[in-house]
């Protein structure tokens, strides 16, 4: 009986032997397929990104070379962040493109930092002159920064007071666009405010706090961007804060057809929002693929 069994007994021994085998086969198998669609995954996640990068390059210098005083557009992402009652707005670097022989700085990190105070004041105030056209609070917010900002000798000015002379002249401005108000000067400050604006590179933050509008502000120092034109603004693209700036050739300020010239650009960059979304969306498929 004990020899008739044995086989069948070996037989058995072997037979789980072979299935242990294959078990360590296929999780060596699955394993390794694991592994090789994480780097499949991740390479094709890679290539997507080099083509959106590549397709952004086409799509601006499509922009560029369509209209003629354009020098250079530029994408930003642009994050607000509130800590210990300071307001930090930081710009980052996405993509851009510039013509030939042209002298244009891309700011690849940018921070702006201010009394969150500040920041809610001028936003509420803005707000009154929008819902209930009452400009009073607007122009408080603007005389009082005014009278601040003036008592402080320029050797002591920093980046919070660059950022609070940004809203009071947004203030300014948006009080001028509105009631027709011609203001020609800030009076004997207006060298220092001049200093404050250029030397801590604020128009970009002028053009944020616009809000989904276009902002234009101008190189005023004396060198070879005197008078070069800029336009901002913030949107968003795939539900991220897009800040964008585009150069214009001083020249433009000499043409006669400026107003239809910037309605123009105004348009086609309606144009370019639309391009981009759907090279964005074309990108998340081919990585879902």
């Amino acid at each position: 009986m004990v020899w008739l069994l044995l086989p069948g007994v070996v037989f058995i021994i072997l037979f789980r032997f072979w299935l242990n085998s294959k078990d360590e086969e296929i999780k060596v198998l699955r394993t390794k397929l694991e592994s090789e669609m994480e780097i499949l995954v991740h390479s094709n996640t890679e290539l997507s990104s080099y083509r959106l990068q590549d397709n952004l390059s086409k799509l601006l210098d499509q922009f560029v070379n369509k209209y003629p005083y354009v020098i250079a557009v530029q994408l930003y992402h642009f994050s607000e962040q509130n800590l210990n009652r300071n307001t930090i707005f930081k710009v980052n670097f996405i993509e851009g493109t510039v013509v030939e022989d042209v002298n244009i700085n891309a700011i690849h990190q940018l921070y702006y930092k201010s009394k969150s105070r500040y920041i809610r004041e001028f936003r509420n105030a803005n707000r009154m002159l929008i819902t209930e056209e009452n400009p009073n609070y607007l122009l408080d917010f603007v005389l009082d920064t005014y009278s601040m900002l003036s008592k402080k000798p320029k050797s002591s000015m920093n980046e919070e007071d660059a950022c609070l002379c940004s809203l009071m002249v947004l203030g300014l401005e948006i009080l001028e666009k509105d009631y027709q108000l011609g203001i020609e000067s800030l009076g004997n400050e207006e060298e220092k405010f001049d200093y404050l604006l250029n030397d801590y590179r604020t128009g970009l933050l002028r053009g944020a706090l616009m809000n989904d509008a276009f902002y234009t502000f101008t190189h005023t120092r004396e060198n070879e961007k005197l008078n070069r034109q800029y336009l901002t603004r913030l949107v968003k693209v795939r539900n991220e804060e897009t800040l964008f700036l585009i150069a214009l050739d001083a020249s433009v300020l000499d043409d006669e057809g400026y107003d239809n010239i910037m309605v123009d650009i105004g348009d086609g960059f309606e144009s370019l929002l639309i391009d981009l979304e759907n090279v964005y969306n074309r990108t998340i498929e081919r990585v879902g693929d």
